[in-house]
């Protein structure tokens, strides 16, 4: 590789942090652009040919999506492992990072949107965190044009919203009845089953180690919500493993954001 990958993320997102951690973890210097929700769309559409991050650019060329640069990640770098050798093993981690990518995921992003959105001006500070003065005047401007999309996308209505408020237990409790003797999900080392489940987790736990912390005060849904289910041992599980296994970036470069992004097409 003649270049430094570069990763294009949303700095809130629990997808995105998934690949943050597969490359910290595995020490692998990156450059990361940090993009805004709804802004992203031309420059990410124009690269990809859809709309979805996070995105790595290996020598100019885009990985999309979470668990194929994972597995990218895995082939080019092995080392230090994230994927098991044992193929039972390797199994089983597939099927519990494909449950917290596909169900848990969703639910959970859900939920913490639906803290935000009605909520113009926390919602503007969250999303466009670490960009300029102007873009988030520029966002917040668009906002009531947005919201509806946003809504859509996500899956943010009132249905979906109560399944996923009723789920929440049932995803601390599978997570809980997947924690092995020695506090992993498979095996006795961490890998990728951890690094998926901890990282779709954060939606609502938020450990004092994800590298982008949520812009003061949260809005109050959020604190409940995440007050809900701070006695739950998955709850302890997760900030245990950030604790031990979040480790330093290897970010070697930080992009300064656009002063007037374009707008979404």
């Amino acid at each position: 590789m003649t270049t430094l990958p570069r990763l294009l993320h949303f700095r809130v997102s629990h997808y995105n942090e998934k690949v943050r951690w597969a490359l910290d973890h595995k020490r692998w210097p990156h450059l990361r652009e940090s993009l805004v929700p709804g802004f992203h769309v031309p420059k990410v559409r124009w690269l990809t040919g859809q709309s979805q991050l996070p995105v790595l650019l290996m020598d100019g060329k885009p990985v999309v999506g979470s668990g194929t640069i994972l597995r990218e990640l895995e082939r080019l770098r092995p080392d230090p492992p994230l994927f098991p050798l044992d193929p039972a093993q390797r199994a089983r981690a597939d099927a519990i990072e494909a449950f917290f990518d596909d169900e848990v995921a969703p639910a959970l992003r859900r939920l913490f949107w639906s803290t935000y959105l009605s909520r113009p001006a926390d919602c503007a500070r969250m999303s466009t965190d670490g960009a300029s003065s102007a873009t988030r005047g520029l966002w917040r401007a668009c906002f009531p044009l947005m919201r509806p999309l946003f809504r859509s996308n996500m899956g943010v209505d009132d249905a979906q919203l109560e399944v996923a408020r009723t789920r929440l237990g049932t995803y601390f409790d599978r997570l809980e009845a997947e924690i092995g003797p020695r506090g992993y999900l498979v095996g006795d080392h961490f890998g990728v089953a951890d690094l998926a489940a901890a990282a779709v987790m954060t939606a609502i736990i938020r450990p004092p180690e994800f590298p982008y912390p949520l812009p003061e005060p949260w809005p109050p849904e959020l604190v409940e919500l995440r007050t809900s289910v701070a006695d739950r041992a998955g709850f302890r599980w997760v900030l245990d493993i950030y604790a031990r296994h979040r480790g330093r970036s290897a970010e070697v470069a930080a992009s300064r954001p656009a002063a007037t992004p374009a707008l979404p097409a």
